[in-house]
């Protein structure tokens, strides 16, 4: 019965998502032309579905806010007509709009803007996808319950009406068929609900990869190796991969047991199902490992796998530390080659271990970093779930002298947001949630088009909205005088 009344709901239920785990919406800062631009997108409930965008621009007046939405492999020519955006009447430098997603896949939203600084434009990818059906709410559920078993009750009863109006001594045997039918009916409808819940969750529905991550060990080092769980399994190739921020994979590792040790990693590509890292000198238990890839036509993979890393071995394989100042390569177009055997760290790769805080009646602002310094949660408030909000924080040196930032792989900043139970998991930056290899394959634009420059600041800045209540930890990396410090916090969010 639950079964049937799934069915009558099936096509109209169910959720978007990207990259990401949990946190289906889209945040991007950054400039279109002339203008400092923040952009929310809010993918629809179902595909076919309107998506809303809403548009702040900062500081200049926009007059005219254009959007255009297309498919990843569409031109601009075969793109839907630019719909228009409304200034909001509470906030005239809020615009807001909707569009339709008329099918699955990668696309490139592109916003233009005309105002008192002129003309700007910027495009921000969007991954439409289904990510879980939702549940019925209890009342509903008992109301659809009622109405099946007052339908299943006056089908009863009409065929008995009609039996003994033109054959009562065939009464019982009508009652006993007509019944007969209802539940071959009801089993049918199950049946079939349970197929194509089944072929929906297989083919439809948009969950991380998993993988499975295996560690190979020498006389010296550990590495550590992640495949797909089935190699066999269509798609899951890796040969289609980008650069993003200068690398074909951004890899996590978190100590499940006390969340102590965070590892930020860079493995590189042996073929197109095989990835291999070198492990820094990580305490052993068994870690939550997730990693992020962007393939060529701006879609994103999520990973996830568990692996049980031994205690370290030999010295400790680190880059040197003496570089004071960012190289960063990043390209768009996909790798053909592979790389070696990794005998290293990669130079941008991090690690911190530290008892992570704990949750009290306030939340974590103030976090301790190597050599005496510390990372201060500057707006550390009450967070309220779904609402937008910037996560600023702030770097010092232990005298308290506020430290420049600077660039960490063309960004000044880098922030993993994770739920306690796992079921949220975000790899935020200053620009957004969005990918920005996928963005400069939709735009054709530099590595650094759509970025605001880097001032000498020791604040950074993520936009963000906190999907679920609950519990969250957040590990912010940035990088002060050459070496990448980890701040640690944990919040509650109502």
């Amino acid at each position: 019965m639950r079964a049937f009344l799934f069915l009558l709901l099936f096509l109209l239920l169910s959720w978007p998502a990207h990259g990401h785990i949990g946190s289906p919406n889209v945040f991007f800062d950054g400039r279109a032309g002339p203008y400092e631009v923040r952009v929310v997108i809010r993918p629809p409930n179902a595909i076919p579905g309107p998506a809303q965008i809403d548009i702040r621009v900062s500081g200049s007046t926009a007059h005219t806010i254009r959007i255009q939405p297309s498919f990843w492999d569409a031109s601009i020519e075969a793109a839907p007509a630019p719909i228009g955006a409304v200034a909001t009447a509470s906030d005239p430098h809020l615009f807001t709009t909707s569009f339709w997603l008329l099918r699955r896949g990668s696309h490139a939203v592109r916003i233009q803007i005309e105002g008192s600084s002129g003309t700007g434009e910027l495009v921000v990818p969007l991954q439409a996808t289904l990510l879980a059906g939702t549940s019925i709410p209890p009342g509903l559920s008992a109301a659809l319950l009622i109405l099946v078993l007052v339908l299943i009750f006056g089908a009863i009863l009409v065929a008995r009406a009609t039996a003994q109006r033109f054959a009562p001594a065939s009464t019982g045997r009508a009652v006993l068929v007509a019944a007969l039918c209802l539940i071959a009916g009801i089993s049918f409808a199950s049946v079939r609900w349970r197929t194509m819940d089944r072929n929906f969750r297989e083919r439809l529905l948009a969950r991380p990869i998993p993988v499975t991550a295996t560690i190979r060990s020498s006389s010296e080092i550990h590495r550590l190796v992640v495949t797909p769980v089935d190699q066999a399994s269509p798609g899951q190739g890796w040969d289609t991969l980008v650069t993003d921020h200068g690398k074909l994979a951004h890899l996590f590792l978190l100590r499940e047991s006390d969340l102590a040790a965070f590892a930020h990693l860079h493995p590189v590509r042996r073929d197109a199902q095989t990835f291999e890292s070198v492990l820094p000198a990580l305490p052993a238990g068994n870690y939550q490992l997730y990693a992020e890839l962007t393939h060529e036509n701006g879609s994103n993979d999520t990973l996830t796998g568990r692996v049980n890393v031994p205690a370290p071995i030999g010295a400790a394989s680190q880059p040197s530390w003496d570089l004071k100042n960012d190289v960063w390569c990043q390209s768009p177009r996909a790798v053909s080659t592979n790389a070696a055997e990794p005998d290293a760290l990669d130079a941008d790769d991090s690690w911190h271990v530290a008892p992570p805080p704990s949750i009290g009646s306030l939340q974590t602002q103030v976090s301790p970093l190597m050599g005496g310094g510390k990372m201060v949660f500057a707006n550390a408030g009450d967070f309220v779930v779904d609402r937008e909000t910037a996560l600023r924080f702030a770097v010092y040196s232990a005298s308290g002298e506020a430290v420049p930032l600077q660039s960490y792989m063309g960004m000044l900043g880098h922030a993993v947001i994770r739920r306690d139970d796992g079921s949220v998991f975000t790899h935020l930056h200053p620009a957004g949630t969005i990918s920005m290899a996928a963005q400069q394959i939709f735009s054709g634009a530099a590595p650094a088009a759509n970025l605001p420059a880097f001032p000498e600041t020791s604040e950074v800045t993520f936009p963000y909205a906190f999907p679920q209540v609950g519990d969250y930890h957040l590990w912010i990396q940035v990088r002060v005088d050459g070496r990448v410090a980890t701040g640690v916090f944990a919040v509650r969010v109502r």
